[in-house]
């Protein structure tokens, strides 16, 4: 879904963002226009939905996410659990990546209709609001999804000798949320570390993956 077609790929579907129900388009900071996925007019038209940030990057088979998640929405689990890989912490919902039938969900866009300014007061970004709003989820294998930023990016310091980290074998996807994107890393005429990291050494698998994947 978007509000800008324009310049995608041809053999992309693509479907306008229901605004049904809205007085305003939902703010962008903080990723608020996410809600709209749980948009009825969705749970018209799709029956089971796999949504992925455009900084993810996949590394392996992804048909475990469209396993059927029922009444569940299944998300990422961010927060300490997911940055220690350490699934004693209580998991936190985020929606880097998150699995769902539409049909079940359409409560969180109605809450967010309600009142989208007591939403924006009381969560710093969509994420929360979804996650406190949802009736039944769960979270994906912590094996699945790893973070460019805490799992593969190497310490201050040692980034100066050695490059970032390759993903782990079980790894599914990666996701690069926050700085830097993927795009950055894999131009080498871009900056793609910010004080103290130096990030000397780029990702070789990343780069590879860029120059093969681009254009396809």
């Amino acid at each position: 879904m978007t509000d800008d077609p324009k310049g995608l790929d041809d053999r992309i579907v693509s479907l306008p963002i229901p605004m049904t129900g809205l007085n305003a388009f939902p703010k962008t900071d903080g990723a608020w226009p996410k809600l709209c996925l749980f948009h009825p007019e969705i749970a018209d038209k799709l029956e089971i939905v796999v949504f992925l940030d455009i900084d993810t990057v996949l590394t392996g088979n992804i048909d475990p996410f469209f396993d059927d998640p029922g009444e569940t929405l299944r998300m990422l689990s961010c927060g300490r659990r997911w940055r220690h890989f350490d699934p004693s912490f209580e998991p936190v919902g985020a929606t880097g990546v998150f699995t769902y039938r539409p049909s079940f969900h359409t409560n969180i866009f109605e809450a967010f209709r309600k009142d989208p300014e007591l939403a924006y007061q009381n969560n710093d970004v969509e994420q929360g609001f979804v996650a406190n709003h949802a009736r039944k989820k769960d979270y994906y294998p912590l094996a699945w999804i790893q973070s460019f930023k805490y799992h593969l990016r190497r310490q201050y310091l040692m980034d100066i000798l050695v490059p970032p980290l390759k993903p782990a074998p079980e790894t599914l996807m990666v996701a690069f949320h926050g700085f830097p994107r993927p795009n950055f890393i894999a131009d080498k005429t871009s900056r793609w570390s910010r004080f103290p990291r130096c990030g000397l050494h780029r990702p070789r698998w990343l780069i590879d993956y860029w120059d093969r994947y681009k254009d396809a």
